[in-house]
């Protein structure tokens, strides 16, 4: 069987990870894979299997894929072709008519599309008019948590339309740090509790809730360290902030990393700050290796995840007084990791690709 993925690049997010996943357990099972992509570009391109035939659509833009998709339907007629977030889920639904595709489309969202800059203005109204009336025309439509889902349907996806199908979540077993590292205080400093964010530096993630949060925790005399891994445009914000509060002793930078599992080991607790969610990725990365969390009650995921509170502790978005509280609470709280893992395993690459290979038998 033949399963062709379809998303914009190859960069390090949430979405992205979450194609590789799906991409290497398609691969185990046996089935021939495609990827396509509007830009050979991203972190996680070289972590691409070997046999995974890897096509470059168009020049890049996502208004200029619509023909050399349509295109590459035609004559490679894949069995499922797998699109990940909106646009390319719209510009494939088209491009499947055009080419008159006869395999079985899914189109999976990754965020709760209300909630996001994609949302306002002619962009917003391109959005709801493509769930009304082209989204559900061809192919089954996947949103990643059943808060996706109900978006979706706010924004104009007929009711009896959408499925969930939760992202595969897979952590690796390094058992080292890169020699830069070491001598890093997060690393080497034992006095202080280590906290740990991951995620792209932008709005939705609302760094600077966090760092209000750990500066209340400081003024309390709570010895804490933030670690935050990603990039984004919001590097320069994020450490004026940080001068700002008088917190540059605690809270530190360190940029994309392919691999976080060891620091999710090394961490005393994950926190996750957004003001939205599509699912929550790191939350289960978190679980996954038995690292209690903490995580705002964002749309949508984490309260998914968490199950209301019973895997991890929810508080309000946006009130950096209930997020401090509830990270000091957790430090001081005894947790069972093995019970964080057991809830862990149910996002596994096996059990979700599976998921996927259902919804189109």
């Amino acid at each position: 069987m033949m399963v062709t993925f379809f998303i914009t690049d190859m960069r390090g997010g949430g979405a992205e990870r979450v194609t590789l996943l799906l991409i290497n357990q398609m691969v185990s099972f046996g089935h021939s894979v495609d990827l396509l992509i509007l830009r050979k570009e991203g972190e996680f391109l070289e972590a691409i299997p070997e046999s995974v035939n890897v096509v470059v659509l168009g020049d890049g833009r996502i208004r200029n894929a619509l023909f050399p998709l349509c295109k590459y339907l035609r004559s490679e007629n894949p069995d499922h072709l797998i699109v990940s977030m909106w646009p390319l889920t719209t510009v494939s639904v088209v491009a499947s008519l055009f080419a008159g595709y006869k395999g079985r489309l899914v189109l999976s969202e990754h965020n709760t599309l209300s909630l996001t800059p994609q949302a306002l203005g002619k962009t917003g109204f391109l959005l709801r008019l493509c769930m009304r009336l082209v989204n559900h025309l061809k192919g089954e439509v996947v949103g990643v948590s059943q808060g996706v889902i109900d978006d979706l349907h706010l924004l104009g996806l007929p009711e009896k339309s959408g499925s969930v199908i939760h992202n595969p979540i897979l952590m690796s077993d390094q058992s080292s740090l890169p020699d830069s590292w070491l001598s890093h205080p997060w690393v080497s400093e034992n006095d202080a509790r280590k906290i740990l964010s991951v995620g792209s530096l932008k709005k939705q993630k609302d760094y600077p809730l966090l760092l209000k949060s750990v500066a209340i925790l400081k003024d309390k005399g709570v010895k804490v360290q933030l670690l935050i891994l990603g990039q984004g445009d919001l590097e320069d914000e994020i450490i004026r902030l940080r001068s700002e509060l008088g917190i540059e002793d605690c809270v530190f930078l360190g940029g994309f990393v392919s691999d976080p599992a060891l620091f999710y080991r090394r961490a005393n607790l994950f926190v996750l700050s957004s003001a939205w969610e599509g699912f929550g990725n790191v939350i289960v990365e978190a679980l996954a290796v038995g690292t209690p969390v903490v995580s705002t009650d964002c749309k949508s995921g984490p309260a998914e995840i968490l199950e209301n509170g019973k895997y991890g502790k929810l508080v309000p978005v946006g009130d950096s007084v209930a997020l401090a509280k509830a990270i000091e609470e957790s430090l001081s709280e005894t947790f069972d990791p093995e019970a964080l893992k057991a809830r862990a395993k149910d996002f596994s690459p096996e059990i979700i690709a599976k998921q996927y290979l259902e919804l189109v038998q």
